[in-house]
This record gives structure tokens, sequence and C-alpha cells, in this order.
């Protein structure tokens, strides 16, 4: 049974900033535009394959049962309500961020 995936507003908020980030180093948009494609493109493979992601290394991220997804430098969080059916996309971030510190405000 397919999910369905919402991106909530952090997330959404999140692909601005990479967007805004990757023009700016590259000096070019499309190269940006097609980046965040990229990245809701993994976001809506979770239709199909929510359980897919791989679960978090640290036990308080696990008790809430976040997961996430790597693409390129990036990890994609977020969890699923299995009664409704649905994928909450909680954040996206380079993953050279300390993940544990930008994933407290969801706990």
């Amino acid at each position: 049974m397919s999910y369905q995936v919402r991106i909530t507003e952090t997330a959404k908020q999140d692909l601005r900033e990479i967007a805004f980030y990757i023009a700016e180093r590259s000096m070019d948009n499309e190269i940006a535009k097609r980046f965040v494609i990229e990245l809701r493109e993994q976001c809506n493979r979770l239709v199909e394959f929510p359980q897919g992601g791989a679960i978090p290394k640290d036990r308080i991220l696990r008790s809430f049962d976040f997961r996430y997804i790597v693409h390129k430098d990036y990890l994609i969080f977020y969890s699923i309500d299995e009664a409704q059916k649905i994928v909450n996309v909680l954040a996206i971030f380079n993953s050279k961020k300390d993940y544990l510190r930008v994933m407290r405000k969801f706990i």
C-alpha cells in the first residue's frame, strides 16, 4: 500500500536554504534547482518504500522511530505514521552537520 509523503515547513525551509547555498556557491541557479529536485525525488520514493530508510544509531532518535535516507552529502530525516499511512519529512541537511543537534527540535 502506498503512503502519502508530507514535507514539513521545516523541511521546505531546509530545501530553500540548500538551493540558495548551492546557487551562491556554484553561481548557477539551474544546478541548485536540479539538486533540490533530486532531493524531492528521494522524498517521493518513500511513497512506496517508507521502511527503506536507515535507523539512527542514537538511541533517543531511535526511540522516536525516526529514519533517514542519504542523498549525496545530505540526510533526509523522516517519521512514519502507520495509522494514517503518512511519511512526514522532518528535516533535510548536510551530513556534515551534527544531526543530533539538528533533530533535537523534533524530540
